[in-house]
């Protein structure tokens, strides 16, 4: 009996091991080519390969977090801006599941963010207001997360420094928190 337990494990551990070098080396990949993409079509494409790795490794969440920030990433590049919000719906519903899987994470916060700053460039008279300060919101949330985040300073910081100074943000606002993010990095 002791054979038959010993040989289970040896095979269940080599079976876990063997999809845990599968899934590395498929993230790695995957990673590999987001890194060198270029367009929004190259990012959506890359997007696509992280939610086929999602689906068969349903209790991670770094492949639900990347197909959101390659899908956000195409958002921000694209020339079409009728297709943004269907993108980040996408988006929206990977970082969601990524969130479930692993919560209180800042970097998903942070996405969560950036899911709202790309849909503000839809219409941004119209939807600055609403999303801005919902994207402003998630950002400090991060930043409480994980204070050592440079992320979240730099992302805080383009956010206060691309806002107009009568809507609380401005230059030097977004200068203090940029300089912050690159003391960090």
């Amino acid at each position: 009996m002791k054979i038959i337990i010993t040989v289970f494990i040896a095979i269940t551990s080599m079976t876990v091991f063997a999809q845990s070098a599968k899934f590395n080396d498929a993230m790695t990949k995957a990673i590999t080519e987001m890194d060198s993409a270029k367009t929004a079509e190259q990012f959506l494409a890359v997007a696509n390969k992280f939610e086929r790795i999602a689906l068969a490794e349903k209790n991670q969440w770094l492949p639900y977090y990347y197909s959101a920030l390659s899908r956000t990433t195409a958002t921000f590049i694209s020339q079409n801006t009728s297709e943004i919000d269907a993108i980040l719906d996408v988006a929206q519903k990977h970082i969601n599941v990524a969130d479930s899987l692993m919560p209180n994470n800042s970097e998903i916060v942070l996405m969560k963010g950036m899911i709202l700053g790309g849909r503000i460039m839809v219409d941004p008279m119209s939807r600055g207001m609403q999303f801005g300060m919902q994207s402003s919101m998630l950002t400090s949330q991060a930043m409480t997360l994980d204070p050592n985040n440079p992320r979240s300073y730099l992302m805080m910081g383009q956010s206060l420094f691309y806002t107009p100074e009568q809507f609380g943000g401005g230059k030097e606002k977004g200068c203090v928190q940029l300089q912050i993010a690159k003391e960090k990095f």
